[in-house]
């Protein structure tokens, strides 16, 4: 079994004018605004050396852990969704389509892109300023979690934080901190029955040829 882990930055941004502006100065490396009020940060596991000889990626465990403090300078109730997403299959985030649908339905469920399959793991969570903490530190009002941790012959696990500010339930912030991120992953590779492992191939090809980052 073998621990894997990938690290997103921090994202610092002000908003004005119901505009929000990452601020590269603080440390957002790697974040991108592909639409108004829609940051992304993605990089991805290299799972060749584990995949080699024809073996199959069995997941062991999944998660996320974080560093800092949430912050949203504001008052109470204003608020931003934050996901965690790791896929067997990579999305398109420039597609304004995909980040609807992100928002509205999650992503893995049915109607939504990709299935259940490939969505190996995703937290939804909301933060928020309550009247206790208004003006900085931001609290948790939900929190959700799923994923399939299905095996995988892909050699590649796209990992994914997205952070959508809307300008309306922000409110009167001028800004927002999201604090670092390690995603992990526990794999282990194992044989399994040659056709298994061919169609474990083909429905990861099928998939990918929409959208190829290679």
């Amino acid at each position: 079994m073998k621990t894997l882990a990938k690290y997103h930055d921090p994202l610092f941004g002000t908003i004005a004018g119901g505009l929000f502006t990452i601020d590269a100065a603080n440390v957002s490396g790697g974040w991108s605004q592909p639409l108004p009020g829609h940051c992304v940060s993605s990089t991805f596991f290299d799972l060749g050396g584990l995949s080699q000889e024809e073996k199959t990626i069995f997941f062991d465990g999944m998660a996320v852990q974080e560093g800092g403090i949430p912050a949203i300078a504001g008052a109470a109730g204003d608020n931003y969704v934050l996901f965690d997403i790791m896929s067997s299959i990579p999305i398109d985030f420039t597609d304004a389509n995909n980040l609807g649908d992100l928002a509205l339905r999650g992503i893995g469920f049915p109607g939504t892109i990709l299935n259940f399959e490939h969505v190996l793991y995703y937290r939804y969570r909301r933060y928020t300023l309550d009247l206790d903490t208004s003006a900085r530190m931001a609290m948790v009002a939900q929190d959700q979690q799923a994923g399939s941790m299905m095996p995988t012959a892909s050699d590649r696990i796209y990992s994914y934080r997205v952070v959508i500010i809307d300008a309306v339930t922000l409110g009167s912030a001028t800004s927002i901190n999201v604090q670092s991120a390690r995603h992990l992953i526990q794999a282990s590779p194992r044989e399994e029955p040659t056709f298994q492992h061919i169609m474990r191939l083909k429905r990861s090809y099928d998939l990918q040829q929409s959208y190829d980052e290679d």
